[in-house]
């Protein structure tokens, strides 16, 4: 009943606004924080810390079982223990809880490609082993300009070190997926006020595999299910936000403003004709094109047509408060989306 009405309240909302950046968060998160649960000893699980090692070139490596995602070059994946002494060994400090504590934080303040920021090691419940980082700056930013110019400084930064990715949650985060982990970087509004907030998430795909598999059944209903592991590499990225892309196109009708959009995206705009807008998008194997169809200076339909996964799309079309009887018309109030198959497999994805 609740994610029912979660569904409706955001159905509501996203006709006239961007989706909320909060109904997007990872719950791992929130229980980082304010829902430790008490836990007994960590199991021993016949992983060798030690032999872990910090984003080795997963191409050209042998063997990618104990090649992991990391933070400041430190590996995921590993125990929190033995992760929290190299992050001290890095200058920072561990911020001591308020009140009585049922079970170790891991929480820890230090400087983060610039900003002064907290940082929490998200644990596996059984193991004890680091499955994400999450990274709040402490900085609050006054505008939607101000956050956006640090959201782009982080984004330039993490890209380096990480690789590409792709824009998310209709512009408000950026997600790079490599075949050792996920990097989520966000910002927000204050549910009160007018000021912004900046942080992102960085997982270990097979940490998180453990990760999950120790969860209980009703954390798991909230968590993404973990990527296929095959010798020791995630599958490949192959799902972006063309939701969230073509409802922003649809509530940007006019051309100038819907090319906004698509660079926006990282889309590359190509020849502009009388009728048409085309732009596409490429990252890795991943590839993406959108076709405007336009009326002088107003787009009259939107297609998207991409190597993306068409249950995934679905998923997130029931996020954005879509329903659909087939799977393949999706309606909400006066949209309506179409999701099909080309000829060569490709999903596409159409906006009216």
């Amino acid at each position: 009943m609740m994610k029912k009405l979660l569904f409706i309240v955001l159905g509501a909302l996203l006709v006239a606004q961007p989706v909320d950046a909060q109904f997007f968060k990872k719950l791992f998160k929130k229980k980082a924080k304010t829902e430790k649960k008490k836990k007994s000893a960590s199991k021993a699980d016949g992983i060798d810390d030690e032999a872990q090692v910090a984003m080795a070139d997963w191409v050209t490596a042998t063997d990618n079982q104990n090649n992991r995602n990391a933070f400041l070059n430190i590996p995921l994946g590993i125990k929190a223990d033995r992760f929290e002494k190299l992050l001290l060994e890095q200058s920072f400090a561990e911020r001591k809880a308020d009140g009585k504590q049922t079970a170790k934080s891991y929480i820890y303040e230090g400087d983060v490609y610039g900003s002064k920021s907290v940082v929490t090691l998200v644990t596996t419940d059984q193991t004890s082993r680091v499955y994400a980082v999450d990274v709040e700056e402490q900085q609050v930013y006054p505008s939607l300009q101000a956050v956006q110019a640090r959201f782009q400084e982080v984004k330039t930064q993490l890209t380096a070190v990480y690789g590409q990715g792709f824009v998310d949650n209709q512009g408000e985060a950026y997600t790079i997926q490599t075949r050792l982990g996920t990097v989520s970087l966000h910002y927000e509004r204050g549910s009160l006020t007018s000021s912004y907030t900046i942080g992102f998430t960085i997982d270990d795909a097979k940490a998180y595999q453990m990760g999950y598999g120790e969860m209980d059944a009703e954390d798991k209903e909230y968590e993404a299910a973990p990527r296929g592991i095959e010798n020791g590499l995630a599958q490949a990225c192959h799902h972006t936000d063309l939701v969230g892309l073509g409802v922003k196109l649809a509530q940007n009708r006019q051309l100038k403003t819907a090319q906004t959009v698509l660079r926006s995206y990282d889309y590359k705009i190509g020849k502009v004709t009388a009728k048409a807008v085309p732009a596409t998008f490429v990252m890795n194997d991943y590839q993406a094109s959108v076709n405007l169809a336009r009326k002088k200076q107003s787009i009259t339909s939107i297609a998207i047509t991409a190597t993306d996964d068409v249950a995934a799309i679905c998923k997130d079309l029931q996020t954005y408060g879509f329903t659909s009887s087939d799977q393949k018309t999706w309606r909400q109030g006066n949209m309506t989306v179409v999701v099909s198959t080309d000829k060569q497999g490709r999903v596409v994805v159409t906006l009216r």
